[in-house]
């Protein structure tokens, strides 16, 4: 392990950042403050650590994407934190993230339906956004229609809400 300064580190790009994006919006959305101490943060480190890839003159984060984005909510930009340095292959790294975010997902199923299709719908769209924009097919075992199934959707009809644009809405986007 090593320790670097948070603001030495950055949100991945690519397909790493499409799945950090979907990671941070599943998650809890209750401020860190309310649940996490400063002095608890290096706990969280070491139960959820954070694996970077030096890229340039700065470290992208490529796996411990929510304890990352936790602690940096909470300490100084030029605080220091224990992070591990990775040279792996970025197909090994895309491949390790979406199977975190993915067995988080399975792991801490919400128990209300609606919320549990709101994390659904969240991976479906990130499956395919990995697969059009950065030609990644997820395995077949975690592909849409059996996440469905292990997420206990699987009898039900999943649409998107459609919103109406207001006439401004429609005037801006004609010009």
């Amino acid at each position: 392990m090593t320790t670097l300064v948070i603001s030495k580190i950055k949100s991945p790009s690519g397909a790493l950042g499409e799945i950090e994006r979907v990671n941070i919006d599943v998650a809890n959305q209750l401020p860190v403050s309310s649940w996490l101490d400063v002095e608890l943060a290096d706990t969280l480190l070491v139960y959820h650590p954070v694996s970077v890839q030096k890229v340039s003159r700065h470290y992208e984060v490529v796996s411990g994407f929510r304890a990352f984005h936790a602690v940096s909510a909470l300490l100084d930009p030029e605080a220091t934190i224990s992070v591990g340095i990775t040279d792996a292959d970025e197909s090994d790294l895309i491949r390790g993230a979406l199977f975190e975010l993915i067995t988080h997902s399975l792991m801490h199923c919400p128990e209300a339906v609606d919320a549990k299709e709101r994390v659904y719908r969240q991976l479906k769209q990130l499956t395919v956004t990995l697969r059009k924009k950065h030609g990644i097919k997820v395995p077949t075992s975690l592909s849409t229609r059996n996440l469905k199934a292990l997420m206990g959707l699987k009898a039900r009809r999943i649409t998107h809400s459609r919103k109406r644009k207001s006439e401004l809405q429609r005037i801006m986007e004609s010009q």
